[in-house]
């Protein structure tokens, strides 16, 4: 018996050994670990604020699609709006892009259509979806983006000091902080 413990007492000491530093490592102490995840896409408020109206543009990562009257209202995220003729819709005709930075949603009643512009509301009058011109602004109307719509992924973290978040682009990071 007494040698069993005597043996008992020297394992001791390498077993508690690995319990206080264990095989698994912690993942906030792995340096230059590379993952895919989302990375902020920044422009000065000057930039977020520049509304215009352009040439219909390809559609690469359309959102919602709004319905009105005659017209196809598409969101591309983060980017602006499409507006398509759609009055025959065996032959829909791009008819332009409204350049809208950090747009993702849109809502219209009559000839207005409401549209988040990052963390703005603006009101825009579409009478003539070749030229659509501002109406109105609400400024800081939303909370600073500083996260991405999408769950489940790690991202790197929005800093206001940058400018503000427009969109997110999938990206290698190294070591990212955030995560929803």
């Amino acid at each position: 018996m007494k040698h069993l413990s005597a043996f008992g007492k020297r394992l001791s000491v390498p077993l508690s050994f690995l319990a206080v530093f264990g095989c698994e490592m912690n993942q906030d102490q792995v340096t230059n670990r590379q993952v895919q995840g989302l990375r902020p896409v920044y422009a000065s408020y000057e930039e977020v604020s520049t509304i215009q109206t352009l040439a219909p543009q390809p559609l690469k990562n359309p959102g919602k699609i709004y319905i009105k009257g005659g017209f196809l209202f598409i969101n591309e995220q983060g980017k602006g709006i499409h507006i398509v003729d759609n009055s025959d819709p065996a032959h829909p005709k791009k008819l332009s892009f409204v350049s809208i930075p950090g747009n993702l949603d849109m809502a219209i009643k009559d000839t207005v259509m409401y549209v988040d512009n990052s963390v703005d509301l603006v009101a825009l009058d579409i009478a003539n979806p070749r030229r659509v011109t501002v109406l109105k602004r609400v400024k800081e109307a939303y909370p600073y983006p500083s996260y991405p719509q999408q769950s489940r992924v790690q991202f790197e973290c929005a800093n206001p000091e940058k400018g503000i978040v427009v969109r997110w682009e999938t990206a290698t990071l190294t070591d990212p902080k955030c995560y929803r």
